[in-house]
């Protein structure tokens, strides 16, 4: 018998090709659409988030795929490599008359599409999944009855089937950002919501308790969409916001326990909720119950940083129900234990969380009520501020406030080593880099990566004006150490003052340019800056400061005008 092996990580699993006699399932399985209304679209997904499932051809005259459960996966080209991030138990779905009729399984199941009214197809999402190691950015997609396979006792993620059982399709990602826009940012205050051409940012009035101010203003940044608006929030104070270009909806934290869901310029019937939150725990720039909100656009859920009884700890909002998954403790060492802006990575199902006791904790949330925990003591001067990640290439960062340090390890695998505990810890390739000729209020403290472009921001905070701009390694996973290839710190001008925590600042890829651009709303919320940081890294576009080889800060001190620009915000 013909055996096939699918690599997934380090673990090689045997998946038999079957006999020469056994029958595939009638039918055909292809990649469509939210709304399973395109077949085979293959080169012209651009994220991960935009590829779904379907089954059968886009009429009614084919008797389509045997009813039943089915198992998903997404593989490299050849099958040899599991793509596919999370359970095999969370990759499941119906089909019903032949056609696919949505996800089954437990909570982790994948999100629908929108009902197809034409063929009755309601499309499922194939995504999380990491990026394919083909040049071409090809994957397959792989279906197989749920009767027809077994998951791996040795790890959840792998099934083991015939491959005479399976249908299978590929199809190609466009080259740049593997997920969708929203996902991979730090929880710091605004968001940038990217849907086609247009670009919106939510920015709350309100912070930790500098600025009391109720409401969460909506503005155009890019393109025409809204009307700016200030969205009333009673009297509740708004510390953070998170947008899904997915489903279009935008979720905030007060600094109580409410938690406002928004879409468009309103806030959504049934809001707000009320997460597990209770007392206060407390940062070096303020105190509150709900501390902050990150996006994982992938799976539509939010992950809300929190006090639980004044303990640092997170909960997870499932934004397709609006209810909230069981909140649990941080493990990490400190007297709050959490970092002030959480990331959620949806690819490698991890949430990052570097704290002010200069302890890294990633948190295996793979099943996001069993949480697993690993600890990192980083060595960092200063106070570890907020969390960043490249999530397409495994680098995480934290910026060590009142220094110029930033902290950076590669986290992909094979190089990062997870020794299990309660908790347990990590070791990764990683230093503490000094970035020379940074002047930042506060030193480095705010932290933002604009997915797909290899480029971030790093911002001071309470006052000041001046950010630096970095280029992050492009390739990883070579066991070096890695470190921040250039960067250039300039001033904002035109009187802007960065603002309190969380820290004010977001970046996403430009739809219209496909460059880093970075966000930024001031210390009274009246203003957003909109920062090219592509640009700003272009020493011909802003000339450097000359030292012994290229300097590290603008030669004219401020930025040029076609490198930033200001958005009113009401």
């Amino acid at each position: 018998m013909k055996v096939v092996r699918i690599r997934a990580s380090a673990l090689v699993i045997a998946v038999s090709a079957g006999s020469a006699f056994a029958a595939a399932p009638s039918g055909a399985v292809y990649t469509t659409n939210k709304t399973a209304t395109v077949v085979n679209a293959n080169v012209n997904y651009a994220t991960a988030g935009d590829v779904y499932l379907s089954g059968g051809p886009q009429n009614l005259k084919d008797p389509g795929l045997p009813d039943g459960a089915y198992y998903f996966q997404v593989t490299d080209p050849s099958g040899a490599t599991l793509l596919s991030t999370d359970n095999a138990a969370c990759r499941q779905l119906v089909v019903t008359g032949g056609r696919v009729t949505g996800s089954t399984g437990p909570s982790c199941k994948h999100l629908n599409g929108t009902l197809n009214t034409a063929n009755g197809v309601t499309a499922v999402q194939l995504a999380p999944f990491s990026a394919t190691p083909n040049a071409g950015n090809e994957y397959k997609a792989w279906l197989v009855p749920v009767s027809k396979a077994v998951i791996s006792a040795s790890d959840p993620k792998v099934l083991g089937f015939s491959k005479s059982d399976s249908k299978t399709d590929n199809y190609k990602l466009l080259p740049g950002n593997p997920i969708p826009q929203g996902s991979c940012q730090p929880s710091s205050s605004l968001s940038a919501m990217v849907i086609g051409t247009n670009v919106t940012s939510y920015v709350p009035k309100g912070n930790w308790g500098v600025t009391p101010v109720p409401g969460v203003s909506v503005v155009n940044i890019e393109g025409s969409s809204v009307t700016p608006t200030l969205i009333p929030t009673g009297s509740d104070v708004i510390n953070s916001c998170a947008s899904n270009p997915v489903t279009g909806d935008t979720v905030c934290t007060a600094n109580n326990s409410n938690v406002y869901l928004l879409s468009g310029a309103a806030v959504k019937s049934g809001s707000p909720l009320s997460s597990s939150g209770t007392g206060m725990i407390g940062f070096s720039g303020g105190f509150c119950t709900n501390c902050g909100v990150s996006m994982d656009a992938v799976h539509n859920k939010a992950v809300i940083a929190l006090s639980l009884a004044g303990v640092g700890g997170f909960q997870f909002l499932n934004l397709a129900t609006s209810t909230f998954e069981p909140a649990f403790q941080s493990l990490a060492p400190g007297f709050t234990s959490i970092t002030e802006n959480p990331v959620i990575d949806p690819i490698n199902n991890r949430l990052l969380s570097a704290n002010e006791s200069n302890n890294y904790e990633l948190i295996d949330v793979t099943n996001s009520t069993v949480p697993l925990f690993y600890e990192h003591a980083t060595g960092s001067g200063g106070d570890l501020d907020s969390s960043g990640a490249d999530c397409k290439t495994g680098i995480i960062l934290a910026p060590a406030e009142f220094t110029s340090s930033v902290f950076i390890a590669d986290v992909s695998a094979p190089y990062a080593s997870f020794t299990p505990g309660t908790p347990g810890n990590w070791t990764a390739p990683s230093q503490n880099q000094n970035l020379s000729e940074m002047y930042l209020a506060a030193g480095a403290s705010g932290i933002a990566v604009a997915q797909g472009t290899q480029i971030g921001i790093v911002s001071g905070e309470f006052g000041g004006d001046a950010v630096t701009a970095i280029a992050l390694p492009t390739v990883t996973g070579a066991g070096a150490t890695p470190a921040i290839g250039d960067w250039v710190t300039c001033s904002i001008g035109g009187g802007f003052s960065n603002g309190y925590d969380p820290h004010t600042l977001t970046a996403y890829a430009s739809p219209s340019s496909g460059d880093a651009m970075a966000l930024l709303s001031n210390s009274g919320a009246t203003t957003v800056a909109v920062v090219d940081l592509t640009k700003m890294l272009n020493p011909t576009i802003v000339p450097r400061t000359v030292g012994a080889g290229l300097g590290h800060a603008c030669a004219a001190g401020t930025l040029p005008s076609s490198v930033v620009s200001f958005v009113a915000v009401p």
